[in-house]
């Protein structure tokens, strides 16, 4: 379990860290300024500071079982 979320937490860094460095080139591919492009960042982080609750309440509700097939049951759609 500690491996799972210590691996989980290095992927969280590692998608803020690529999404910051792809903003220049976000910014010139849609030709927006960076205050438009940095809700991009805002939102992902916001996403995560939302998530985080929402993923406890369902591991206490849900077994991993459920979580997992409803996860793949709506991706799958």
């Amino acid at each position: 379990m500690v491996i799972t979320l210590m691996i989980g937490s290095f992927v969280a860094i590692l998608n803020q860290t690529l999404m910051i460095s792809a903003l220049p080139t976000l910014m010139h591919e849609f030709d927006v300024p960076s205050s438009t492009v940095q809700w991009l960042t805002t939102g992902f982080m916001l996403t995560n500071g939302i998530m985080i609750p929402i993923t406890a309440f369902l591991i206490e509700t849900f077994t991993t079982r459920q979580l997992f097939l409803y996860a793949m049951g709506i991706f799958a759609e």
